[in-house]
């Protein structure tokens, strides 16, 4: 089963990033924490692929940033315009016609690892009728893998960046949901205090680009304090 990965992310310069965060810790700040979590979560959705049948991609939200350098990684689609449903939607429809399951991830969870991507293979093959989710704790999602596509009308159904986000989709779906443990989001400077606690508890299992953005976590809070 060849599953396609589409990390969803922005180009800064191109497109504002962790606004909400900025607003607590300054633009600058904020846009160097985004770099670092979207390598962390390169770095995992690589890992991953090393070991299961995942073919990760980025799903961008500006058609100029494709040929970025940052972006030359993974095989780069634009997202095309729209709400988020759409571009969902978008997404859904050009990947499922060359691989036989779609996942999805965002770049606020850098403390993810790669078992819990290849957990959600392994559910995606002993539950194909089934979607596969990661809650995150602010009643959005994480991570979603399907052998099957939504159809384009439940994707842009649902309400996003709410409380109901999660549950709005399983909703509109008419499908089951195999929820794999909930996961914080990075959106505030509370979250970063929570991922920074998450990092030091996670000892010698840090990817190295995860233990780059502990070592700034490090320094910013030495520094806040």
């Amino acid at each position: 089963m060849k599953c396609a990965v589409a990390i969803f992310a922005k180009t800064p310069g191109l497109s504002p990033v962790k606004t909400r965060l900025a607003a607590d810790i300054g633009q600058e700040q904020a846009e160097t924490f985004y770099g670092l979590s979207v390598k962390a979560v390169e770095a995992v959705a690589m890992a991953a692929s090393e070991q299961s049948p995942l073919v990760p991609h980025w799903a961008l939200a500006e058609e100029a940033a494709i040929t970025y350098p940052q972006w030359q990684g993974f095989p780069a689609f634009w997202t095309g315009e729209g709400g988020l449903g759409t571009r969902l939607a978008n997404l859904s429809d050009a990947l499922f016609s060359d691989h036989d399951a779609v996942m999805f991830l965002g770049t606020d969870s850098p403390q993810l690892t790669p078992s819990r991507l290849m957990e959600a293979v392994a559910m995606l093959k002993a539950r194909p009728e089934d979607c596969i989710c990661g809650p995150a704790d602010d009643g959005g999602f994480y991570l979603f893998a399907s052998s099957s596509p939504l159809k384009r009308e439940t994707w842009e159904s649902v309400t996003y960046s709410a409380n109901t986000t999660l549950e709005e989709l399983v909703m509109a779906s008419g499908r089951k949901f195999f929820r794999l443990p909930v996961e914080q989001d990075v959106d505030v400077v509370a979250d970063l205090v929570r991922l920074h606690s998450r990092f030091e508890n996670a000892g010698t299992k840090l990817l190295p680009e995860q233990l780059v953005l502990k070592n700034w976590l490090d320094a910013y809070f030495d520094v806040a304090v």
